[in-house]
């Protein structure tokens, strides 16, 4: 356990470095009356030549020869990145809040806060590189740095309990999927339907533009249509994206869900979409989306339910069931469902959350805490026409706490990831999903796939593995399809023959590793400890 700490305090402080820690000349470790300090060149020479110099020594060999190794892996690499993205994030509400947490434990001297050398240091090393090295940020912070080890092995222990609580809870989830699937009615499984192919519905994709003159909102809408000459109603999905997601982000889901009978509408949030995205990044714009999505989010999801209840019967034949809706929410998205299905904002929750925890374990603390920025007034933006919500690594814990999340009874299907470090699963997903009083919920976790594909660098270099983006993309689509589909045909369609592809017995013979998955619909008891 010892030698974990160590390994994990090296780890971590050459993370904070690279995420931006530099110093000119040395770095000061202080713990109370005493400290020491190291050379930025000892810590150099050591990433490019494996060779320990006296002063690193201390440090350095009481890791073991492939904790040494990862170090030093740790500091050589890099990655690639758009000098103005970092500039643009480091100024942004979410990034200056980062940045001021992690100043907090990496110093200048006389333990002031390192916010403005980190961000100093960050962008002209990106500028210089157009890349983020650890031995470079140390070597453009403008002065020497001060480690306040002491808050430093604080964080580390409560990283070090989550990460061993999260390895825990994972292999529980997947030991009471095995015993749910041994308890289940025997059902053939060779004769279900593989539903990773096409249904039987041809679709069509179309683009609209509607304009919410109350709120001067113009809503650029996709909207994926099954194709029958019969006179049939398909109940529609409504899909809500993540902060800056393109709309056509889940394409290969939506054209998935037509081929089987539903209308798909993948609407652009403008306060958070890409286009949001890619004017804030040109400096139209502080923040990266607008608080008040919040609840304008919501709002355009209503919206576009009406305008499709008015078109219905002239442009689309009557085929759209707008009392049956569902609602497929990922990251900010998963806010948006929980929204609709009855959650309200919980501000005293909210507040007292932003500023007593440690939003470093849990960076969606920084985008939720930005619903603080809205007037303080109940919101109430439930639409009743939604009747099933597929939540894909949702952050909501702390916007709606127990009071606002509790309020949610629709089904809900919950889709987590293990190694998410975006909204994690022991501190986030996991006490928001038991909150829920729901009758019927699924909790599906993955292993080895990231929150977003533009994560995966990342999460390779703080694993050490190689994950292939095609393999891993391709078992993380084939996951989702079959999760949501049969999800929303039973709880949407009321079509009880895919109740067989929410079995734990199914589930079982779907998952594949090193890509585990389980499904749960309650949490064991240790997930609360």
């Amino acid at each position: 356990m010892r030698r974990l700490r160590f390994l994990l305090l090296a780890i971590f402080t050459t993370l904070l470095i690279v995420l931006p820690v530099s110093a000119a000349d040395r770095i000061l470790f202080n713990y109370g009356p005493l400290g020491f300090s190291i050379s930025v060149e000892a810590l150099a020479t050591f990433a490019q030549e494996g060779r320990i110099e006296k002063e690193l020594a201390f440090f350095l060999n009481r890791l073991s020869p492939q904790q040494q190794e990862r170090v030093q892996n740790f500091l050589r690499s890099r990655y690639q990145v758009n000098p103005m993205v970092i500039y643009r994030l480091s100024h942004s509400a979410v990034g200056e809040g980062l940045l001021k947490d992690v100043g907090e434990l990496i110093n200048i001297p006389k333990n002031q806060n390192g916010f403005y050398g980190l961000r100093g240091a960050l962008i002209q090393a990106v500028l210089e590189s157009k890349s983020i090295n650890a031995i470079d940020l140390m070597r453009k912070f403008p002065t020497d740095i001060e480690l306040n080890t002491e808050n430093i092995m604080g964080f580390v222990r409560e990283m070090s309990t989550m990460v061993d609580k999260t390895k825990t809870l994972v292999a529980e989830l997947d030991r009471m999927t095995s015993e749910q699937a041994k308890s289940e009615s025997s059902i053939d499984l060779k004769q279900l339907r593989d539903i990773r192919t096409p249904g039987q519905f041809n679709s069509s994709r179309q683009t609209v533009e509607l304009y919410d003159s109350q709120r001067e909102r113009e809503l650029i809408v996709d909207l994926y249509l099954p194709e029958t000459s019969q006179q049939k109603q398909f109940p529609i999905i409504v899909v809500s994206n993540g902060i800056g997601a393109k709309r056509d982000r889940f394409d290969d889901l939506a054209y998935h869900l037509a081929s089987y009978g539903f209308a798909v509408a993948i609407p652009d949030h403008p306060g958070s979409s890409s286009q949001r995205q890619r004017e804030f990044y040109k400096g139209l714009y502080k923040d990266n989306f607008d608080a008040m999505e919040f609840r304008d989010r919501p709002l355009d999801v209503t919206f576009l339910l009406n305008e499709l209840q008015k078109r219905n019967q002239s442009e689309y034949q009557d085929r759209l069931n707008l009392q049956q809706v569902g609602l497929f929410g990922y990251s900010f998205g998963g806010a948006t469902a929980l929204s609709l299905a009855g959650a309200e904002l919980n501000f005293e929750q909210l507040e007292r959350d932003c500023n007593s925890q440690t939003r470093l374990l849990n960076i969606s603390l920084y985008y939720q805490c930005r619903a603080l920025e809205i007037p303080k007034q109940p919101l109430n933006l439930q639409d009743s026409r939604i009747k099933a919500i597929y939540l894909f690594v949702p952050f909501s814990k702390s916007l709606f706490g127990q009071a606002g999340m509790s309020r949610v009874t629709t089904p809900v299907m919950w889709q987590a990831a293990a190694e998410d470090i975006i909204t994690p699963l022991v501190s986030e997903q996991m006490p928001a999903f038991d909150e829920l009083v729901a009758a019927d919920k699924y909790l599906s976790v993955s292993t080895g796939l990231p929150h977003a594909w533009v994560l995966l660098p990342l999460m390779q270099g703080l694993t050490n593995q190689e994950i292939s983006k095609e393999e891993a993309a391709a078992i993380a689509r084939d996951y989702q399809n079959i999760l949501a589909l049969s999800f929303f045909k039973v709880y949407l369609d009321g079509d009880e023959q895919y109740r067989s592809y929410l079995q734990a017995s199914y589930i079982k013979t779907l998952s594949q590793a090193p890509y585990n998955l389980s499904l749960v619909q309650s949490l064991p008891s240790l997930a609360s400890q």
